[in-house]
């Protein structure tokens, strides 16, 4: 029986590793070509470190100016979204986490249900309602479009602050109530420092989905100058006639780098926040 646990153990360490592998494989080869002329990209056996390592693909990613506007532009507004969307969702969903957590009011937990159960709806069945709204309201071809919706609390992120918020005992905020502390005071004094690791896993999670969102550019926006990473890089795979290979292996690279720093100084809090909220898998 040891022997066979033993066994069990390896093959599933041996699965692990090789799954892993498998995933980390695309992104090496995305490094290796970023760094490479346009002969070597398609040099068989392939060349996983490339010499000399050339710098042009990058040189060409962001001083060139794509359809008159250039991938510097592009980074920026995909920082400046980002940035409103984190903004927006702490508040709006903290806030709804400690209303429907912490404080008694009539229908919390079946209105707390209905807003669960609009998780079930996916994007393309809004899709059109939301564009049609948009339109009445003169948010099309504007950034507000990409960042309204995260004031409005997202279902996920309640759900998942709400569910540390219940793992944090009434009586703290029954010993604060006792002091003469309000609601606001509760919340953002005492609640909110303790919600660090969920708090830091719903941003890291917003993060990436906003850094990568294709969808919603595509459709609120029409003006290059407020394209989006995701946009930019796909205009740049469309100049067929002008197909830079290692320039836009170039722009994907510098994409995900902002993605693996938050991942690597957040990761402590990230592995926490899951395990606290009852998210697993």
């Amino acid at each position: 029986m040891r022997n066979a646990k033993k066994w069990g153990t390896l093959l599933r360490i041996v699965f692990s590793y090789g799954l892993a592998a498998s995933m980390i494989f695309p992104f090496l080869w995305m490094v290796s070509t970023s760094f490479k002329t346009d002969a070597q990209v398609f040099r068989y056996p392939i060349e996983w470190i490339p010499h000399p390592l050339v710098w042009d693909g990058y040189i060409y990613v962001w001083k060139r100016s794509l359809i008159g506007v250039s991938f510097a532009l592009f980074y920026w507004n995909s920082v400046k979204v980002a940035a409103i969307v984190l903004f927006g969702t702490f508040l709006s969903c903290s806030m709804a986490a400690y209303a429907y957590a912490k404080i008694k009011f009539a229908g919390r937990n079946a209105l707390f249900l209905i807003k669960l159960a609009t998780m079930m709806i996916p994007f393309q069945v809004v899709m059109l309602p939301t564009f049609i709204l948009y339109k009445q309201f003169g948010l099309l071809n504007t950034h507000m479009a990409l960042w309204l919706p995260a004031f409005f609390g997202g279902t996920f992120g309640t759900f998942l602050l709400r569910q540390f918020f219940l793992s944090v005992p009434d009586e703290l905020a029954e010993a604060a109530r006792m002091d003469g502390a309000g609601h606001a005071t509760i919340y953002w004094r005492v609640l909110l420092p303790l919600t660090k690791p969920a708090l830091v896993t719903l941003l890291v999670l917003t993060f990436v989905g906003t850094w990568n969102n294709y969808e919603a550019p595509l459709l609120y926006i029409r003006t290059a100058t407020l394209y989006t990473i995701p946009i930019g890089l796909k205009v740049m795979s469309d100049d067929i006639e002008h197909m830079n290979y290692p320039g836009i292996m170039a722009g994907v690279v510098s994409s995900v780098i902002p993605i693996l720093f938050l991942f690597v100084f957040t990761q402590k809090y990230f592995v926490q926040g899951m395990n606290y909220s009852g998210i697993k898998g």
